[in-house]
């Protein structure tokens, strides 16, 4: 059973991205049925807040709902997820370009901190994942959740500092999408490199809105979403079959 939570809002919200989760990691598997009763009872709450949420997963796609039949899932594929990845690499490059103009001193003091967390978030991270040994899993944990944390503020900041409303719900709701999920399971999955990368990209988003270079900061946030995409789609490509999400 699921603890309680006092708003509404936020009660949905939970049930959205664990649904999600699940219907990712093959939990509900692409055609099953699910039925609100059951998903009331599991998470211990009333019919209506399951109701919500299964309006809001059709609208991202995730299952498709029938009168007198019910919701079924629509499990993404991979090359739904490579398109997300591609319209995200755009829209964000939008948002980057926008701020570049918008982005106050104030924010870009807490960007470049958030930048610089992530930073130290990837070094602890890898030292316990080079330290080898059967704790280094659980001991990376720490670090890795932090490192995801960090890395939404990140995102956030930028989409904020836009000033366009319209254009951050529309990321942000490619956020909350099966994205977020993947983003969790690949973490551990990325070699050093590719991380280090990462904050390289980071790290040239951050030089380039300090010099509020439109073009700059666009093209360097483009470049840095759809190469993350294109590394998870490889990755989703080389899980065992049983793991992958159909095609």
């Amino acid at each position: 059973m699921d603890r309680a939570y006092p708003a509404t809002e936020e009660l949905v919200q939970h049930l959205v991205e664990s649904i999600s989760a699940k219907i990712f990691n093959g939990a509900y598997a692409a055609g099953q049925k699910l039925r609100q009763e059951t998903l009331a009872e599991e998470y211990d709450v009333s019919r209506t807040p399951v109701r919500e949420a299964f309006r809001q997963l059709e609208t991202k796609g995730l299952i498709v709902q029938q009168p007198r039949y019910g919701a079924t899932v629509v499990a993404p594929t991979i090359k739904d997820i490579g398109a997300n990845y591609w319209l995200r690499g755009e829209l964000e490059g939008m948002a980057a370009e926008l701020a570049a103009r918008w982005i106050t001193d104030a924010d870009l003091q807490q960007l470049q901190a958030t930048h610089a967390e992530c930073a130290q978030a990837v070094a602890a991270l890898y030292t316990e994942v080079n330290a080898g040994g059967a704790a280094a899993p659980r001991q990376a944990a720490a670090p890795m959740r932090h490192w995801v944390v960090k890395n939404q503020e990140f995102h956030a900041l930028i989409f904020r500092a836009a000033g366009n409303p319209s254009l951050e719900r529309i990321i942000k709701d490619l956020h909350t999408d099966y994205t977020k999920n993947i983003l969790n399971m690949t973490v551990l999955g990325m070699y050093e490199a590719r991380m280090k990368k990462n904050i390289e990209h980071h790290a040239a988003i951050v030089e380039a809105l300090a010099a509020r270079d439109t073009a700059a900061s666009r093209a360097a946030m483009r470049t840095h979403i759809h190469e993350s995409g294109e590394f998870v789609v490889d990755w989703l490509q080389k899980r065992p079959e049983g793991r992958k999400p159909p095609r």
